[in-house]
């Protein structure tokens, strides 16, 4: 596993590219990687290059700590050195790990949270974001900024980006104060119980009984609450 050269062009610039090399091992190949210390790096790149090493068995590790500046960013570190060019050089940093889902749109929230869901939520914490999901709350100007944003290394060193409420009170009075229908503000505040694991008998899903969709919603919720359904035979769509 030795590194290449980075041919993108960039400066500061560090990435763990994992290309398909036909052979007999079937393994990846082309790690494209730099390092400096003003260079971001990111814990699942190593985490990339261990998984590689373990599954392929490749005489070399590579250490992400230890690789010196490749070809490419000297090249264009000359450049910035000189006042002549420096001006004319396209700086292209890699963008830091979000945080918070603050600029992501409903959808994309609802994509992460589902994504927390499969990944292995607490029941609690599945039946609240079955909830919601449901309503248009993750659509409202700010929300996001009450979703964490996790990335997991997952199978073969591939990340899951996750998102998880870390306070459903806030997310509680978030909707009491946005401009959702009522229905969204009654399963929201459902919805901050069973994640904090407070027991919600069937009879939440009767005070829905004029409105079918959000009563199946509730009963959905209740059931991956008790463990009644697996997730996965739960819908977890907007109708």
């Amino acid at each position: 596993m030795t590194p290449r050269p980075c041919t993108d062009g960039t400066w500061r610039h560090l990435s763990v590219d994992l290309d398909y090399a036909p052979g007999e091992d079937g393994g990846n190949e082309g790690y494209t990687l730099c390092s400096t210390p003003e260079r971001q790096v990111w814990a699942e790149d190593q985490w990339a290059i261990h998984v590689g090493y373990e599954m392929y068995r490749r005489t070399e590790y590579t250490d992400i700590d230890r690789l010196p500046p490749c070809a490419e960013c000297l090249r264009v570190a000359e450049l910035l050195a000189d006042p002549e060019t420096a001006p004319h050089v396209q700086l292209q940093l890699r963008p830091p790990r979000p945080t918070t889902a603050a600029g992501f749109g409903g959808d994309e929230i609802r994509d992460v949270l589902i994504t927390d869901v499969f990944t292995g939520a607490s029941r609690g914490r599945a039946a609240a974001v079955c909830l919601l999901i449901f309503t248009a709350v993750p659509d409202r100007p700010g929300f996001g900024e009450l979703v964490g944003i996790m990335d997991l290394p997952w199978d073969m060193g591939d990340i899951v980006r996750m998102g998880q409420v870390g306070d459903w009170a806030a997310v509680a009075e978030f909707a009491a104060a946005a401009d959702v229908p009522e229905r969204d503000r009654k399963l929201i505040a459902l919805a901050a119980r069973l994640a904090v694991g407070e027991p919600v008998g069937p009879e939440a899903a009767a005070g829905f009984a004029g409105d079918p969709e959000a009563a199946q919603r509730v009963a959905d919720a209740l059931d991956a609450a008790t463990g009644r359904r697996e997730y996965r035979k739960i819908n977890w769509h907007r109708p």
